[in-house]
């Protein structure tokens, strides 16, 4: 119901082909409104000369970058495991500190004074999370002994009864209500 009528394509768009595009010297032209090439504010960071970019120098730079990664990574595993890192690397880190960059300390002296610092920092941590773990329970212990409180004054205050209820004796004396004008005798 929905195909035409007629066989075949009109206009030519059967032998449309991107690279005819890449070839010709008005090729802007050929992508005004197309939904390979958006232009102005709706372009957005697309790139519309992606057909006719050299892919081969693209991949080549990632295939580079990630030789690269793949290098750093197998010398940290060296280093973590106490071997030499490879010469052949050379790129330089950038960071300066040593356990960063995967120096490992000279001597047993610097070791030893490693882990003590790091004992020393292990334990400050974790006394610091002592200390807030209990002013949580601190605060949270007020926190219940105050809503008890509150709602056994609300108990107290309130009675399932309908009918009135009965006065104390000093707040009956204290209201009750006197006549301004002297006795009568």
């Amino acid at each position: 119901m929905f195909e035409p009528v007629r066989g075949g394509t009109r206009g030519g768009q059967a032998e449309f082909k991107w690279t005819d595009v890449a070839a010709d010297k008005d090729r802007e032209h050929y992508l005004g409104h197309s939904i390979n090439a958006p232009t102005g504010r709706w372009q957005k960071n697309k790139d519309i000369h992606w057909y006719s970019r050299d892919q081969q120098s693209l991949l080549d730079g990632r295939d580079e970058e990630i030789r690269q990664v793949k290098e750093l990574e197998a010398n940290a595993l060296a280093v973590a495991l106490g071997f030499e890192p490879n010469p052949t690397n050379t790129t330089q880190t950038k960071d300066t500190n040593k356990r960063e960059a995967g120096v490992p300390p000279a001597t047993e002296e610097e070791r030893r004074l490693e882990k003590e610092e790091k004992r020393r920092r292990k334990a400050a941590r974790r006394e610091e999370k002592r200390v807030k773990k209990e002013m949580r329970k601190l605060k949270r212990e007020e926190d219940e002994r105050i809503e008890n409180d509150d709602r056994q004054r609300k108990r107290s205050a309130r009675s399932r009864s309908r009918s009135p209820r009965p006065r104390d004796r000093h707040t009956s004396q204290r209201y009750r209500r006197r006549s301004f004008t002297p006795p009568v005798r």
